[in-house]
């Protein structure tokens, strides 16, 4: 991974210097204002975190690094984590350079595998994952060079060696979780030939007379790798690693974060609904049978799970992405019908209704009922999957992020007191 160390080396004192000229320009200018409803909402619409690896155009969609995702979702793990690391795509040799450093750092150590088979059978997989990065903290680059006075320039290359290693080892546990624990069957050995996502997808098994299976894994990494620095998750392991805690820390907490249900499980609940119609007609429905099914749902003032977004005001294109590959690949698959079906009869249905800020079909609408198509059945994994491929945006900021000297997260907190007495005040 030289030529991406050299790369970011040159990189970093541009950043740093942007950074604080920024500070000693524009100290006092800002840059969002918080409401009382927004400290009582989560915060929602605050601008509060700084994040160049992605960002979401309500109108346009994601963009990693400044190309809209559906200009990527051909392109491999190791190139978007590249391009994450320094906004540009890696030459042929750092390509080749990168694959070998993660190639070479594969091998899981023997506790972790026994730490997993020590769990009881019904441990959730996203504990299992949790854990892993968490007994893995031992080998932290980060923590070894830190304790030896390592400066503060530095930090970042500590962490991009943690990174590597992380990047290497967490495919490979959560396909062994995936065999071991919920298939009850043995691990595959990682394929040297594969990179990143072919990898896992070969591990995990399923591909074996589903040559597509590969494609599919490669195209959900790359949706699901990044997506700005301040959803629940991504947030999480910025604050764990703005105390310095190490890389593995960050990565554990970001996966306790992930699990929770009004983050993670958002693509299981889409494809319950999804098997809840089937089940329903014993078929995939006509629209007209579909309509006045979910006109029901909205009368009983049902949320259709798989529509809308905190932030799109279009169709999201990470849903077009996974769409275009169902409809070229299995345009007849039960479930994926389904879906197909939904999103040409849920959004009229909303804008009619009136109040859907983006009546369209998101991300988790069609990723879970993907997943069980290729056999996936176990919807528990399904967070294991997006966790997997987020790793790679996460590791990218958090290398970013000790490179430009972010701070510590410390805002402040007020009581119910104080905000009686602000108000009171104001008026």
């Amino acid at each position: 991974m030289q030529q991406l160390r050299d790369k970011m080396t040159g990189l970093i004192p541009e950043w740093r210097n942007e950074i604080h000229r920024l500070q000693v320009e524009h100290r006092e200018a800002v840059v969002s204002q918080v409401s009382l409803g927004q400290l009582f909402k989560g915060l929602r619409g605050v601008n509060a975190i700084v994040c160049d690896t992605s960002y979401v155009d309500p109108v346009e969609g994601l963009f990693i690094r400044g190309i809209p995702v559906l200009e990527l979702v051909n392109r491999s793990g190791e190139e978007v984590f590249y391009l994450l690391c320094t906004g540009e795509f890696p030459t042929a040799d750092g390509l080749n350079e990168l694959r070998e450093s993660i190639s070479s750092r594969r091998d899981v150590p023997e506790y972790v595998w026994k730490m997993i088979e020590a769990m009881p059978d019904n441990t959730h997989p996203m504990s299992l994952l949790s854990m892993a990065a968490l007994a893995m903290q031992r080998e932290s680059v980060f923590v070894k060079r830190y304790r030896e006075g390592m400066k503060r320039e530095d930090y970042w290359e500590a962490t991009l060696e943690d990174a590597v290693t992380i990047l290497a080892r967490m495919p490979v546990i959560a396909a062994g979780i995936f065999r071991q624990k919920l298939r009850g069957k043995s691990r595959i050995e990682a394929d040297t030939s594969k990179g990143f996502s072919e990898n896992f997808a070969h591990m995990l098994g399923l591909g074996i007379e589903q040559p597509t299976f590969e494609e599919f894994v490669r195209q959900f990494v790359v949706v699901h790798s990044d997506h700005e620095g301040a959803n629940a998750s991504v947030l999480a392991s910025r604050v764990v690693n703005s105390s310095l805690s190490d890389l593995y820390y960050s990565i554990s907490g970001a996966m306790n974060c992930l699990a929770g249900p009004l983050h993670g499980l958002a693509n299981q609940e889409c494809l319950k609904f999804c098997m809840e119609i089937y089940r329903h007609f014993d078929k995939v429905p006509s629209d007209e049978q579909l309509a006045v099914f979910i006109q029901q749902q909205l009368d009983n003032r049902r949320v259709i799970p798989g529509f809308g977004h905190a932030v799109l005001r279009q169709a999201d294109p990470r849903f077009t992405a996974m769409y275009q590959f169902g409809k070229r690949v299995f345009p007849d698959g039960e479930m994926f019908s389904v879906v197909d079906a939904l999103q040409r009869v849920v959004p009229p249905l909303l804008i009619k209704q009136g109040k859907a800020k983006n009546p369209y079909p998101n991300i988790d609408g069609v990723s879970g009922c993907m997943l069980y198509h290729y056999g996936m059945t176990e919807m528990e994994f399904y967070t294991v999957m997006f966790s997997t491929s987020q790793i790679l945006g996460i590791c990218a900021q958090l290398i970013i992020n000790r490179a430009i000297y972010s701070p510590l997260i410390r805002p402040k907190s007020v009581t119910t007191r104080w905000l009686n007495g602000y108000t009171i005040d104001h008026h």
